[in-house]
């Protein structure tokens, strides 16, 4: 009985890959550990071999505590980093051993020169998304132009995943939310854009073929099964991004969903039927037929990491923080926290600050810690209302560190004015995997099936219906504060480095 999804996650940190039955049961999880190397400044680069030689590690361990499974596999389903660049040459091999990675910054000055020579705000548009170092077209103009030694072998190129699938089948083919961050794909009719290669001097032949995330793309070889035990014939699917995947697996996928992940910064996504064409949110195709819209505040729960160490050299606990945090009123005693501690990438002025409004002697430290609380809360509802469609938000889905704290969750439904779901679980992209790979095997008729087995909810936390009129009028006064500060900005840099004798 072929019933088990294997599922594949080509991390940033590690590779990790689960045997998931197609009833929700994650049966195992193992993982091999690697590192980013940098052979520059604000250069990040990572062996593709070395993410093979960690999915076969993975593979193995798995059937080696679980001999009885390979058999049992029915799907490959693989999630990844996104934006890695590959080069394949023609014979399938790879160029350089080197993939540019997601947080590289070398393409920053192409990135510049690309938005001074080309308008921005006509070609979101088409591609979906504003200019950004980030996007592999970018990544691909500086190795053109810098690398023409290397570029001059480049036949295809794969993303992490993709990588992975290409090993384990022979297929070269890459996904609708990976494709739609290429900076390249037409977001209208999902293909290739002929006016983006153009300007960008690429071949549409350089690029892998376009594929639902679950449609299957090929199958696996014999040398697979040589080397892991992996029947070969067994299908792989064509998978997705792992910002995808983990959306997907904690039930965020129709539109009048968002969903607010707080780890260090609180990325924040919001599903449509069409990407926004607002030039300072990014859009991702998500792992079914619909979109995206995303932002991110930067210093979300890093804000309350940095409070606890500013204000107790870090010997107070999150737990107790939150208990005093509880203690204080609603507003914070009229205490207003703007939380740009590292600036604002999602902004006219990158280099907005962090600053306390109001603040005088009668608060006391439940003050200060709610506050931060309640500031973070209020910068992550002008992101989410400069993401707004026609959709009305019906659900926001909580993840990450910051969903573990019942109160802040309490604030932020309040302040949003919109339910917060707690999903049971922490598995999120690997369960995304495994339901993608289940469609791919008709496991369930449908997406809505198949989320309802998956995707389990703990509670439902609700808006405190005073907090929500406090907070609708004290969001005015942060909206005044956020708006009049960013004409002092630039005025504070010119003041860094100044000493006064």
């Amino acid at each position: 009985m072929k019933d088990i999804v294997l599922a594949i996650d080509i991390g940033t940190g590690s590779t990790r890959a689960a045997l998931v039955s197609s009833s929700a049961e994650i049966i195992d999880i193992v993982q091999t550990e690697y590192d980013q190397f940098s052979p520059k400044v604000g250069w990040s680069e990572q062996q593709p071999s070395e993410w093979w030689l960690s999915t076969l590690m993975c593979i193995n361990e798995l059937f080696n505590k679980h001999p009885d499974m390979a058999k049992r596999i029915a799907v490959v389903s693989a999630c990844g980093q996104m934006h890695g660049t590959v080069l394949l040459d023609v014979n399938g091999e790879l160029v350089v051993d080197t993939a540019i990675l997601w947080n590289d910054k070398r393409a920053e000055d192409i990135t510049e020169r690309f938005k001074a020579e080309f308008a921005s705000e006509e070609l979101v548009e088409v591609v979906n998304n504003p200019p950004t170092s980030a996007w592999p077209a970018f990544k691909l103009k500086w190795i053109k132009e810098n690398q023409p030694e290397v570029w001059s072998k480049v036949d295809k190129v794969l993303m992490p995943k993709d990588y992975i699938n290409y090993r384990l089948t022979g297929v070269c083919a890459t996904d609708l939310s990976e494709a739609s961050c290429f900076y390249l794909m037409n977001s209208t009719d999902k293909s290739y854009d002929t006016h983006m290669l153009n300007l960008f001097g690429f071949s549409e032949g350089m690029f892998p073929e376009i594929r639902s995330a679950s449609d299957i793309i090929g199958s696996t070889t014999a040398e697979v099964e040589a080397v892991t035990s992996l029947p070969e014939g067994t299908p792989v699917i064509a998978g997705t991004a792992d910002m995808a995947a983990t959306l997907l697996g904690s039930g965020v996928y129709k539109p009048g969903q968002a969903s607010d992940s707080t780890g260090t910064s609180t990325l924040l996504t919001l599903v449509s039927d069409r990407p926004s064409s607002n030039l300072h949110m990014n859009n991702l195709h998500l792992a079914n037929e619909k979109w995206g819209t995303f932002s991110i505040l930067d210093a979300g729960g890093d804000a309350m990491r940095w409070v606890r160490l500013v204000l107790k050299d870090n010997q107070v606990s999150y737990p107790e923080l939150a208990k005093q945090a509880q203690n204080a009123p609603i507003g914070s005693n009229a205490l207003m926290f703007l939380p740009y501690l590292t600036g604002e990438r999602n902004s006219e002025k990158c280099n907005s600050k962090a600053q306390w409004f109001g603040l005088s002697r009668m608060h006391r430290i439940g003050d200060i810690y709610r506050s931060v609380m309640e500031g973070v809360a209020f910068a992550a509802k002008r992101n989410l209302d400069a993401m707004k469609t026609s959709e009305k938000i019906s659900q926001i889905i909580a993840s990450g560190g910051g969903a573990k704290d019942d109160f802040w969750l309490r604030i932020k439904a309040s302040v949003y004015n919109v339910p917060i779901v707690k999903t049971k679980g922490d598995e999120n992209g690997i369960l995304g995997c495994a339901m993608l790979g289940c469609l791919a095997i008709g496991a369930y008729d449908d997406l809505d099936k198949t989320v309802e087995k998956f995707v389990l909810v703990d509670k439902v936390i609700n808006p405190v219906p005073e907090w929500v009129e406090y907070y609708e009028r004290a969001y005015v006064l942060y909206n005044q504060l956020y708006k009049s500060s960013q004409q002092y900005y630039d005025q504070l840099d010119d003041l860094t480095g100044v000493s006064i004798q």
